[in-house]
């Protein structure tokens, strides 16, 4: 899935949305703020024939950037009238990365009820005070460690080289006929999506694409808005394993081994030994090093 990311594979992706069901993966994406009216229900999905904005798609991978929570955007901050009193202040639910809430269940968020979620009467907050929490931090770190690479390596290298950063993670995007590309990145102050298209709907061209068309504009944007600002990224919570694995077969493999790859795994979902077809049992328990806590490694 890593490389898929990366490649920007459309097969990879195809392959995991048949996996794991449309009608799954439609409920899932809406935890992100997209609605069902937007997203086929079909396999095109996959390939970008969902009808979305550039508003919610920053909407949606903020839930990446911020560790889990679905924030619900707004435009105006505050209203004053002419002797300078004030007439209105939004107050957003902001997102709560150190609230605590039921990850029995790493994929998932708790459930409002919860005793240890942030709406819990125990809270010192009102519960309006926290956005929802759309997935659990440690789904949203290694999400975020796999768009990391998409700027280090794969097709938002470009980004890498010009803003001289760590601390991003994003992905691009070319629909159906190249008629919209797109780049959406953050780190853990920003998130921002760059939209390539014409009003009515037509191919750009034929060797257009997210990484070459809409790119550039997002670069140019967090140029400014990360100038002199340290580097941020969410700390590794707790849920998240490292552990040495092949890339070719992601079985269990050991530091140092030809094609080993130290790669995050939600801790629920980490592979055994003898996963893999490898034949390799003996590869044990100093395979797993938990990072909790230390978010040098990215």
């Amino acid at each position: 899935m890593r490389e898929g990311l990366v490649r920007s594979r459309n097969l990879v992706s195809i392959r995991l949305l048949r996996g794991a069901g449309v009608g799954f993966a439609t409920q899932h994406m809406s935890r992100f703020g997209f609605g069902p009216q937007a997203l086929p229900a079909n396999l095109t999905l996959a390939l970008g024939t969902g009808q979305v904005t550039p508003l919610e798609m920053a909407r949606g991978f903020a839930v990446f950037a911020n560790g889990g929570a679905l924030v619900t955007p707004y435009f105006i901050q505050s209203v004053q009238g002419s002797a300078g009193e004030p007439l209105f202040a939004a107050k957003p639910a902001r997102a709560c990365g150190s609230c605590e809430f039921d990850d029995t269940d790493p994929f998932f968020a708790a459930d409002p009820s919860s005793p240890s979620s942030p709406s819990s009467p125990s809270s010192p907050s009102s519960p309006s005070d926290f956005a929802p929490q759309a997935i659990s931090a440690a789904n949203a770190f290694v999400m975020t460690d796999m768009m990391t690479d998409v700027i280090q390596r794969g097709t938002a290298q470009r980004a890498a080289t010009t803003l001289n950063r760590k601390d991003i993670a994003g992905k691009t995007g070319t629909t159906s006929d190249r008629r919209d590309t797109w780049f959406v990145g953050f780190n853990a102050d920003y998130a921002a999506a760059a939209w390539v298209g014409f009003d009515q709907e037509r191919s750009l061209g034929e060797n257009e694409e997210g990484g070459k068309t809409a790119l550039p504009m997002w670069i140019y944007f967090m140029q400014e808005a990360l100038r002199d600002k340290p580097e941020h990224r969410q700390p590794e919570p707790p849920g998240v394993v490292r552990m040495w694995v092949s890339r070719e077969t992601g079985a269990l493999s050991r530091a140092g081994a030809p094609g080993a790859l130290f790669e995050a795994f939600l801790e629920a979902y980490a592979p055994q030994p003898g996963m893999g077809g490898t034949g390799d049992d003996e590869v044990g328990a100093e395979t797993i090093e938990s990072t909790a806590g230390d978010d040098s490694i990215f």
